[in-house]
């Protein structure tokens, strides 16, 4: 097990079945009183090495058996322009109140959580799912059901949570997404916005952008949600995103999809802009 961590030691690669030579870099991150531990990996998903961080229990103990968040982040490895989320969470000392751990994940260019269907290296749903998962669930004690995995982000990482649940509810428990990147799926199209430019660059064709169209996906997969709310949905006014959210959370009534929506006022556009606390609350205390 690798759970006793030092400075730097190598994986048991026999135990990590979708890929092969890989290297763990246990580097230490401090944290107020909290190390966060980085992990390199390589995928056949990503163009190059990704990073990966965790932040885990003070107390961590091995025969115990952890719920994981995953904090999904909004720029590629390395890019922090709009704050940390595993830095913010640490602030907060969720890991330790909730006694869970924390999976920060990264990507070689900016994620938008789709398998790009015209670049092989671009497979930002198969690192995390084929990837990521299995490393942390190899070398951390967590839990292995889906009732026990849950997402967090805002932006295109909340659109990426949203679309994750959708398409894997099977996988994840619960995921709030704030202030989500939904215009290209939702609109509004005006002001010059390119759709089809942003469709090629982000999902390549225009049947896989369909396959990952939040709007399909509510109506297709929604009722896989069941009966209580799983979804928590931060809307913000006086941004583009205003309207298509207001869009979303009306076909998710229509569609009747049980989840919880919050219409605020426009706040700062990071992870660190105070809605973070309501977010854990949905997550962890319902």
């Amino acid at each position: 097990m690798l759970w006793d961590f030092s400075s730097s030691f190598k994986v048991n690669v026999d135990r990590i079945p979708v890929f092969s030579d890989d290297v763990l870099l246990g580097q230490i991150a401090k944290s107020r009183e909290s190390p966060i531990h980085v992990h390199s990996l390589k995928s056949p998903h990503q163009a190059l090495d990704t990073t990966l961080r965790i932040l885990a229990p003070d107390d961590l103990d091995a025969s115990k058996r952890y719920p994981t968040l995953f904090v999904l982040p909004v720029h590629e490895d390395g890019l922090f322009k709009h704050g940390d989320g595993l830095m913010e969470l640490s602030q907060l000392n969720v890991h330790n109140q909730h006694q869970i751990i924390c999976a920060s994940p990264s990507f070689t260019s900016k994620p938008w959580y789709v398998d790009h269907d015209q670049i092989p290296s671009k497979q930002d749903e198969s690192h995390l799912m084929r990837t990521v998962i299995p490393f942390i669930e190899a070398h951390y004690p967590v839990r292995v059901d889906g009732e026990e995995r849950f997402l967090i982000g805002f932006s295109k990482s909340g659109r990426g949570a949203m679309s994750l649940l959708l398409r894997h509810s099977n996988m994840f428990n619960k995921v709030v997404a704030w202030d989500p990147g939904i215009r290209i799926g939702m609109g509004p199209f005006d002001g010059g916005y390119d759709l089809g430019r942003h469709v090629r660059e982000r999902f390549g064709s225009d049947a896989n952008f369909e396959s990952y169209r939040l709007s399909n996906l509510l109506k297709t997969r929604g009722k896989n949600l069941g009966k209580e709310p799983r979804l928590f949905y931060f809307n913000c006014d006086g941004v583009v995103r205003t309207w298509g959210g207001v869009q979303l959370h009306t076909l998710m009534v229509q569609e009747g999809i049980p989840h919880r929506y919050v219409m605020e006022p426009r706040r700062d556009h990071r992870w660190d802009s105070g809605w973070m606390p309501e977010a854990i609350t949905f997550l962890f205390d319902h």
